[in-house]
């Protein structure tokens, strides 16, 4: 079996709203940051298994990525020319509908855990609404979905909060490693300091409001937050 070109780009038309072209122009730049994290075995099954028209204007084999859910969407950005919420999306719905038209495909490639997460369709709210690619906010009730998954933060549609207190020897220590997260994300926290430590607010500047890319950077907070074992304060 093998992936059908015109099948693939209704697919992802489905999942995002996004027309044949711009469609086209997601997959290309999914599969091609795809390709550059596998072997080069496991690359030619997935070339081989691609329609022509999505393997022609990028190189499939350099420069390489390391192979993390970062490094793909992070690349797939780069070649597609969209900020990293955005392509992230892109990225799920572009592989998503791959395994859709093809899970044998995907099954034989060996494709580490951590990146498996990105072969699920994009979630209500927080996708991609338009042909213009606009990124759509969370829902109130998404929101408070959400909130009970995150219970040291507080908020609504127009941004997420969490406080933390640290003495200040700690402070410059957790700002240099939220503000780095723009390296290894592609997105950050604002950062507000209050009298003992920080408020950390996630949305999306561009609308103005929550969508579930901050949602995801909220619990990557979370997770940052507990590897340095800073003393936490509940917002």
């Amino acid at each position: 079996m093998s992936v059908e070109y015109r099948e693939l780009l209704s697919s992802i038309g489905r999942m995002t709203g996004l027309d044949s072209g711009r469609a086209r122009a997601a997959a290309e730049a999914t599969l091609t940051a795809l390709a550059r994290a596998l072997d080069d075995d496991d690359r030619r099954v997935l070339i081989d298994a691609l329609p022509p028209e999505l393997t022609d204007d990028f190189p499939m084999d350099r420069p390489g990525n390391d192979g993390t859910e970062e490094g793909i969407v992070r690349q797939a950005g780069l070649l597609g020319r969209r900020p990293p919420e955005e392509a992230r999306l892109r990225a799920q719905a572009v592989l998503a509908a791959v395994k859709e038209q093809d899970p044998e495909l995907v099954a034989r490639l060996h494709i580490p855990e951590q990146v498996r997460g990105l072969f699920q369709s994009p979630e209500s709210g927080g996708g991609i609404t338009g042909p213009t690619g606009g990124i759509a906010p969370l829902t109130d009730d998404e929101i408070v979905a959400a909130l009970r998954t995150l219970p040291l933060w507080s908020g609504n549609r127009d941004g997420l909060r969490r406080v933390i207190s640290l003495p200040p020897e700690n402070l410059r220590a957790m700002r240099k490693a939220l503000d780095g997260l723009k390296v290894t994300y592609g997105r950050q926290p604002q950062l507000h300091d209050t009298a003992d430590g920080l408020e950390i607010i996630v949305r999306t500047a561009s609308i103005g409001a929550v969508t579930a890319q901050d949602v995801d950077l909220a619990r990557t907070v979370d997770g940052l937050i507990m590897d340095l074992g800073a003393g936490i304060g509940r917002p």
